[in-house]
């Protein structure tokens, strides 16, 4: 029976007779290759994935930034603003200054009739056109840039920005004796009127940590210039300089 089958199927038993597979050492150099092509395959997607976090990491930098300093500016910009009531000539006169105020222990509060515009810094609208809107930014202990209208009753703080890491500001004031313009932290100011330019220096932080990525364990300067130490958190610096229209007042207070 063997022999008719041999006689049957010659080349196909002549096939399996003469192969004899894959050597020790061809399979070792497949599996090297393999194994090495696997290796490359990671650390590109290892790469590229550091390169997109980095890149959601910055752009939420950048946008909360965008957000913190837009509403500062906003509320800079109406600091000291009067409004038009009616004269007893039938004409306009413009109203008269808000009364002044301590410095608060708040941080940055910058004021405004609600005349020349009823919106505070959440978007609360008040119906009086006498009354003062107040908008106090200060930095939470969450790390957070919040704010609220101080002469509203039953206000409370809310977040515009997360991340924050410091919060600085400097005026540049009017000196009237010397006839300069100085660049001045709170404790030196010694006229609200002389204000004529605000500095915000906010210095954010990604909420976690991003080891291994260009940026987080690089040491990197603070608003006044101090070094922070790397900690696997990308940082970033961002400063903006606000002309204000009305020399009236902005306050300035402590940061906790």
């Amino acid at each position: 029976m063997a022999r008719s089958i041999s006689m049957l199927f010659p080349q196909a038993l002549g096939a399996n007779s003469n192969s004899n597979g894959y050597s020790l050492t061809e399979l070792l150099i497949g599996l090297g290759l393999s194994s090495l092509v696997v290796a490359i395959g990671l650390s590109v997607y290892q790469v590229c994935r550091q390169s997109w976090l980095s890149i959601i990491a910055t752009d939420a930098l950048y946008q909360n930034a965008q957000v913190a300093l837009r509403s500062i500016r906003r509320q800079a910009e109406l600091d000291g603003a009067a409004y038009l009531v009616p004269a007893t000539d039938n004409l306009a006169m413009l109203s008269p200054p808000y009364p002044s105020t301590s410095y608060p222990n708040e941080g940055l509060v910058l004021s405004h009739w609600a005349g020349a515009d009823p919106s505070d810094c959440q978007g609360n609208s008040s119906a009086s056109a006498s009354t003062l809107v107040s908008n106090s930014f200060k930095r939470s202990t969450n790390k957070e840039l919040t704010c609220k209208d101080i002469n509203a009753a039953g206000s409370s703080y809310q977040a515009l920005a997360e991340g924050v890491e410091d919060v600085q500001t400097r005026f540049a004031q009017i000196n009237p004796t010397l006839h300069t313009l100085q660049w001045v932290h709170a404790s030196e100011l010694f006229g609200q009127a002389q204000i004529v330019a605000i500095e915000v220096c906010l210095r954010l932080a990604t909420s976690m940590q991003l080891v291994g990525m260009r940026g987080s364990l690089s040491t990197t300067r603070g608003c006044n210039g101090e070094t922070i130490s790397a900690d696997g958190k990308l940082r970033q610096v961002f400063r903006q300089v606000i002309v204000l229209r009305n020399r009236l007042s902005a306050y300035v207070g402590a940061y906790g």
